[in-house]
């Protein structure tokens, strides 16, 4: 038996602190005030008046998961422990354009990853969930306009497409049947914005604010039943349920970020943000099949705050050592986890080395080690298994990245 925990809680830090693909530094540090390359395009496009000329910024990743549950079933005195290691690759590419000295244009993805879950068929919560996932992907044009030599402001307009997926086990009310199926598959379009604000105070230091909407997107489709008894399918059809369309409501959160970069001219700068996460809006539901309806039940979530640290020093003028950290608090508390959402709080670090040519071109290496939490969580009276208990014993990702500025 396995699990396949698609990155959670990796790409929640990207839709909560980015909404790029993976931008910012090692620790996801430096996002909302640096803007050094490129990728400033999502992260603030306000950012993109820094740039003197034409850039492109490539950044793509490598990513490793690893994860370990302790499942307890109560009713029948089961334990099983799931384990799952994967590698995932995700690309990155940034363009910024200076029009003159007040307007600059850019164009970049506003989001290219997914997260879910899978389980084996067979699994003691098969009937809560067998197998889910959401992907976004999207790209936001973006221009900015400076005010004078202290205040910029950019705007962009992230475009997103959205999937979703799910799959469980369905109860065929006699215990000695076996297992149905629902499968459901629905997708659907959101637009949003993003408004950015530079002010460089000098030449040195800066500070920079971003909004950014909730981006909602309605999911439609149809579901698929398969292996049904014939009284559980006659049952879900005479009140409708078994042809029933199905629209899902997901979004990415509202956020707001603020953040400084201060450079002390002495070899050493830093960065340092913080990010508060409308999460308890985030429109995520789970989907419920009782004897003679489907029901979508939306989850118990709660605001997250999150901040990230920078430091880099420069010790030669071609070489510079890059570090970040980050936390951020957790979406749910312990009572509102299920098998279907398992989210905790999230820290981590890394470290990074860089190295630029003489024609200005950089070329630079990070890692960034993730911990998601424990994830523990309780779910009651599950057909054919009572209780339901789950913890995580390991859960943790590495994040291996290159970039570069042409």
């Amino acid at each position: 038996m396995n699990v396949i925990a698609l990155i959670t809680g990796t790409v929640l830090m990207v839709l909560i602190l980015t909404t790029g693909a993976f931008a910012a530094g090692p620790g996801f540090s430096g996002i909302t005030a640096n803007a050094d390359t490129a990728e400033t395009v999502v992260n603030n496009p306000a950012g993109m008046m820094r740039l003197r000329k034409p850039s492109i910024y490539g950044n793509p990743l490598i990513l490793y998961t690893r994860s370990e549950s302790e499942i307890t079933a109560s009713g029948t005195g089961r334990k099983e422990t799931i384990s799952n290691s994967s590698f995932v690759a995700l690309p990155g590419l940034y363009y910024a354009h200076p029009l003159g000295d007040r307007w600059a244009v850019g164009i970049g993805p506003n989001a290219a990853a997914g997260l879910g879950t899978t389980y084996d068929d067979d699994w003691a919560g098969r009937y809560l969930l067998k197998e889910w996932s959401l992907t976004f992907v999207g790209i936001a044009p973006s221009v900015a306009y400076r005010f004078d030599e202290k205040l910029s402001i950019g705007v962009s307009v992230p475009v997103m497409y959205s999937q979703y997926t799910y799959e469980k086990a369905v109860f065929n009310l006699s215990s000695t049947a076996d297992d149905g199926t629902f499968e459901l598959e629905a997708d659907g379009w959101g637009v949003g914005v993003n408004v950015g604000i530079l002010y460089e105070l000098t030449a040195h230091t800066r500070f920079g604010l971003v909004y950014r909407s909730k981006v909602s997107v309605t999911e439609e489709g149809t579901p698929e039943f398969s292996d049904l008894t014939p009284a559980r399918e006659q049952l879900l059809n005479k009140f409708g349920a078994l042809n029933q369309d199905i629209s899902v409501e997901t979004s990415t959160p509202q956020v707001v970020t603020v953040g400084v970069f201060h450079d002390f001219q002495n070899d050493w700068s830093f960065s340092l943000d913080a990010a508060w996460v409308d999460f308890s809006e985030w429109g995520l539901e789970d989907l419920q099949i009782g004897d003679s309806e489907i029901s979508t039940r939306p989850g118990n979530y709660k605001d997250i705050w999150g901040a990230t640290l920078g430091v880099n020093y420069e010790f030669t003028p071609e070489w510079t050592t890059r570090s970040g950290a980050f936390y951020l608090s957790s979406a749910l508390d312990e009572e509102d986890r299920t098998a279907f959402t398992r989210f905790d709080q999230m820290w981590g670090a890394g470290l990074g080395l860089e190295y630029t040519f003489k024609n200005e071109r950089t070329l630079s290496f990070d890692v960034t080690y993730l911990q998601f939490g424990d994830g523990k969580f309780e779910v009651q009276d599950v057909p054919r298994a009572g209780d339901i208990e789950g913890e995580y014993t390991t859960n943790y990702a590495l994040v291996f990245g290159i970039g570069t500025t042409w």
